[in-house]
């Protein structure tokens, strides 16, 4: 589709000529949805039911669009739907491939509730006042909708509304053209081609095609399309409506013919090179005289096929055998119409090949496709074990893929699949993905279209129980005596999920020890160490949350701990929820393999009601670096200049290469780095020395290829300076900076001050400290996991010091740290942290962070990392930057010195939600009830956002409170230095160093005299 109008005339006998441009103009931008600014994809966490993910904003839809109430007024920016209640970006597989249309739908809309889209076009783009005014004007509005539910029985429907207006945009020019998908009465044209409202539809998730043409009303200037849910629908909870292709053509009917559609459309990047090109000529006042064409392609005439159905004429041309990758093409017809005098047109188009790449597989040592084998068998010498919680549904039925059929790898068919994608209780949609293809896949020439072809092997976990499913699979020994440069090949239907893990490894003794072949992993879950090497043994050591106990990947894969540290090149970082990246066919290099007698391999998959893997055509080839295409970088290193503060993370580095049996290599400086040997790159605590321009090498047998453009980082240093600090020893004087207040008397009412042990609670490493509690439920009793009331409750005034930053009037840059105890009665509550507004009465607002009730985690919207459990001193931290530079908005989550997130969708602009004002913000405070019990040892806030590694070095709490508060007060003649935190204190001649430990010194410290002429003072950092 067209999204911007360039024409360009030369004059022809006969006639006008319209270069690389169709005549009848689209004057919708962006109405497919596929190219946007941003967005948000469903199911952005676990496999639990929550939508977290859904938190686009309407900003992020596309520029061409802008938010508006259905009549057409703006919304007040105080009502901006934010990221709630507005229209997102979705992918048009997975869950939403059942909503099934004729077209190649890539991306489109949903909608929830009351907000609405327009985009207003000016007509005179495609047509004069004077051709509008004499009748010359003819639109077409046609849009792709769709809902849950059957239309007339089901609310959640889709509304349009195109209106025309004069010059101004103010005064509508005739009637309301309506597409409402709850009601077929109005005069479109559907999908069959007929104007009767499709009466055979099955219900849930099916396309309609909406049309309808009509003359320009005369004396329009401008039109506004509206995209808005039915006024039938209901508004509460979320309903679910979808709309693409919307489409606005627009011509004069003073045409004899015109050049109607265009594939590839001009200038058009990343077209296959097994292109097939379509032209459509539409007859108008006159007939195209198929006998007049000429078809060319890159200047040289070609015959193309010629179809003439009514008023349509096609035209289509096959290009022999593959385009080269990146190349550029031209294609041109010339055609008359059968007038007098005989008007010729001329149209001429260029497109660019997409990047790919092609594997000479050749025939295979042995294969194993599962088509000649029954459902539910395995192929001979092949067996599975598993350890599996228990089924949602017990006994075997392969149509229920919630049974026990589905306990281990399975071999089932293609069309049991499909039926399995709606049965039952439509949740089957989730494994539709498993017929995604990742793009730019050749094997013997030939695109790679199809995954599956009659039977394949699978693996399920999504929706197959509460628990977890990990599912091993083990062929028979194969002889691969005589046989060198072997490789593994198999079609890989594999969906990453967060807390998954996909593996395979082959034996040559066996099964006695397992040899790596490749490792499929979230990204985020790849450990990097300090020099931005991969980290392989840590990635498999380290104990998730969400993964089956106990808690590290490397606990399901068959080689040794002590090998963990080798596997880095065998690790492949895939990414999370997507619904093609990883359908794919694998080609893995198995060097212990060559000439071995007995080879037999295991695929494992790892989950808690997260996705899927699958494997078809299983085979292994012997193949020479001849076989193999070099490498191609499609895009990246990405992104290409970003600026990190010191001690931060930077955005993680990309590359997109198109190739079989990939290897990476990143340079720093034209230098190679050592382990960054992925297609991502990680520079996890970034220094000074981390500046600079950042490339990679793919290569593969192939050959190699270096990215052009290199990726600059800037690191900088901004700092970030406590400003106020409250350590509770027996009332909320602050140790640094302004004294808290009570928000009011019933706060003060519910706050008492001792020590831990005499709150009988935990002492802080087996150190009593002075603390302070609070009962938001003002003493109420409350079973475990309960919030107490629906009472607001004020909290603590927190005077933090800071002054505007981040480029806002507030405080968009700030780090709060809290020493906090939350007893057994708080666990599984929700528990509120900090409230940025200070206007309202009766507790404010809503708070700005939270502890869920669901995993006790720390975050907002829908979006919760960590565990804080109950009856334990942690050390939580938040770091928020509203601004960057760097990634931003963004707000980074310790607890006990440990990231255990980092938060970027839910959040806002500079001065917006979670910024702070100057005055004063709200300490525990929370307007619904929203809160619980805790203790409180130490509370720190920070002007500027602390670094990652700041942060981490602190720890987890002391009974010395948290440290880094330094005060110096003239006392007497003396100068006294209070510190917090039990660190040592140190001092220097200069600011910058060299620093030393004052040995023996505690808080508070008296300077010795006489007096130096100058000196520095600091807590020393632990």
């Amino acid at each position: 589709m067209k999204t911007k109008f360039r024409m360009g005339a030369s004059i022809l006998a006969g006639g006008m000529a319209f270069i690389g441009n169709v005549n009848a103009i689209d004057l919708i931008q962006n109405g497919s949805f596929d190219t946007l600014i941003g967005g948000a994809s469903a199911y952005g966490g676990r496999r639990d039911g929550m939508e977290a993910g859904w938190d686009g904003i309407v900003s992020s839809i596309s520029h061409s669009w802008s938010v508006a109430y259905y009549d057409g007024v703006t919304i007040p920016a105080a009502e901006n739907p934010g990221s709630h209640y507005a229209w997102r970006h979705q992918s048009a597989v997975d869950a939403y491939a059942l909503f099934v249309t004729p077209t190649n739908l890539t991306d489109h809309l949903q909608y929830n509730l009351k907000y609405a889209l327009k985009q207003t076009v000016n007509l005179t783009n495609a047509l004069s006042g004077t051709d509008i005014d004499a009748n010359r004007g003819q639109y077409t509005f046609s849009a792709w909708l769709a809902s849950y539910g059957k239309p007339h029985s089901n609310p959640e429907q889709p509304f349009l509304n195109l209106r025309f207006f004069d010059a101004t945009g103010t005064n509508q020019i005739g009637t309301n053209v309506i597409f409402d998908r709850t009601d077929g009465t109005h005069a479109v044209i559907f999908a069959d081609g007929t104007s009767n409202f499709p009466g055979n539809l099955a219900g849930n998730h099916e396309w309609i095609k909406y049309s309808t043409r009509a003359p320009v009303p005369t004396g329009a200037r401008k039109a506004t399309v509206y995209i808005t849910r039915s006024p039938n629908a209901g508004v509460s909870g979320s309903p679910d409506t979808y709309v693409d292709l919307v489409k606005l053509d627009v011509i004069n009917t003073n045409e004899t013919t015109l050049l109607e559609t265009a594939s590839p459309t001009d200038n058009q990047p990343g077209v296959s090179p097994a292109v097939l090109i379509n032209v459509g000529l539409r007859d108008v006042a006159k007939t195209v005289n198929t006998n007049s064409l000429q078809f060319s392609f890159d200047g040289s005439p070609v015959t193309p096929t010629i179809q003439k159905s009514a008023d349509l004429t096609t035209i289509q041309y096959d290009p022999p055998g593959l385009l080269t990758a990146l190349s550029t093409h031209t294609y041109r017809i010339v055609w008359s119409d059968n007038g007098l005098p005989v008007t010729t047109k001329t149209n001429q188009f260029q497109f660019t090949v997409g990047s790919y790449v092609n594997l000479n597989l050749g025939p295979p040592i042995y294969l194993e496709n599962f088509d000649a084998l029954a459902e539910e068998t395995l192929p001979a010498g092949w067996s599975v074990a598993n350890s599996t919680d228990l089924d949602v549904i017990p006994g075997n039925d392969l149509n229920d893929f919630r049974s026990d059929s589905f306990t281990n790898w399975v071999v089932i068919s293609r069309s049991t699949l499909s039926n399995l994608t709606t049965v039952p209780n439509d949740l089957g949609r989730d494994y539709l993905s498993a017929f995604s293809v990742a793009p730019n896949q050749f094997i013997n020439g030939a695109p790679v279209t199809n995954l599956i072809d009659t039977n394949f092997i699978f693996a399920v976990s999504a929706h197959r129980s509460a628990g977890n499913q990990i599912q091993y699979l083990f062929t028979r020994d194969y002889n691969l005596t005589g046989h060198s440069n072997v490789h593994l090949s198999f079609h890989n239907i594999y969906k990453q999920n967060q807390d998954s893990l996909g593996s395979v490894e082959y034996s040559i003794n066996g099964g006695a020890t397992w040899l790596p072949a490749l490792y499929l992993l979230d990204g985020p879950d790849i450990a990097f160490n300090n020099a931005h090497s991969v980290d392989a043994s840590n990635t498999f050591a380290v104990a998730h949350g969400d993964v089956p106990p106990p808690g590290n990947y490397g606990a399901f894969i068959g080689v040794g701990q002590s090998q963990w540290s080798t596997l880095g090149p065998y690790l492949s970082a895939r990414l999370n929820d997507d619904d093609a990246e990883s359908k794919r066919v694998e080609v893995i290099r198995l060097t212990a393999a060559d000439n071995q007698p007995a080879v037999r391999f295991r695929f494992a998959q790892v989950a808690s009601d997260s996705w899927y893997f699958g494997v078809d055509d299983f085979g292994l080839y012997s193949l020479s670096p001849s076989a193999f295409s070099p490498p191609l970088i499609a895009a990246g290193p990405a992104p290409v200049n970003q600026t990190v503060a010191i001690g931060n993370a930077a955005e993680v580095l990309t590359v997109s290469a198109v190739g079989y049996g990939l290897q990476y290599q990143w340079r720093h400086d034209g230098t190679n780095l050592p382990g960054a040997i992925l297609s991502v790159f990680n520079i996890q605590n970034a220094q000074v020395s981390d500046a600079g321009s950042y490339d990679v090498i793919v290569s593969n047998a192939g050959g190699s290829v270096t990215s052009s453009v290199p990726a600059l980082v800037t690191v900088i240093n901004p700092g970030a300076v406590v400003t106020g600090q409250w350590d509770f020893n027996g009332n909320l004087a602050a140790s640094c900076g302004q004294d808290l207040q009570y928000f009011d008397a019933s706060v003060q009412a519910t706050t008492t001050f001792n020590t831990t042990a005499n709150f009988a609670i935990a002492s802080i490493n087996g150190q009593p400290a002075t603390v302070m509690k609070f009962t938001p439920a003002s003493g109420s009793n409350v079973s475990p996991g309960e919030n107490p009331s629906t009472d607001a409750w004020g909290g603590y005034k927190m005077f933090h010091g800071a002054l505007p930053n981040g480029g806002g009037a507030n405080v968009n840059q700030y780090t709060i740290i809290y020493d906090i105890l939350y007893p057994s009665s708080s666990d599984l509550a929700w528990r509120a942290l900090l409230q940025a507004s200070t206007t309202a009465t009766n507790g404010g607002d809503d708070s700005e962070f939270y502890i869920d009730d669901f995993a006790n985690g720390i975050g907002i919207n829908g979006i919760y990392h960590g565990n804080i459990t109950p009856d334990v001193w942690h050390r939580i931290a938040l770091a928020v930057d509203m601004s960057g530079p760097g990634i931003h908005p963004v707000v980074a989550k310790f607890v006990d010195g440990v990231k255990v997130g980092e938060q970027t969708e839910g959040l806002d602009v500079v001065d917006g939600r979670f910024s702070l004002q100057t005055s004063f913000a709200l300490l525990f405070a929370e307007n619904n009830g929203y809160n619980n019990d805790a203790y409180v040892s130490s509370v720190q806030f920070s002007s500027g956002r602390r670094s990652d590694a700041s942060i981490a070095s602190l720890g987890g709490p002391s009974a010395g409170k948290i440290p880094g508060c330094i005060t110096v007060r003239l006392e007497g003649s003396d100068i006294v230095i209070r510190w917090t935190g039990g660190v040592p204190l140190q001092s220097a001649d200069n600011i910058g160093g060299p620093w030393s430990d004052l040995v023996g010194a505690t808080s508070p410290y008296t300077v010795p005299a006489p007096l130096e002429v100058k000196k520095f003072y600091r807590p020393k950092t632990p």
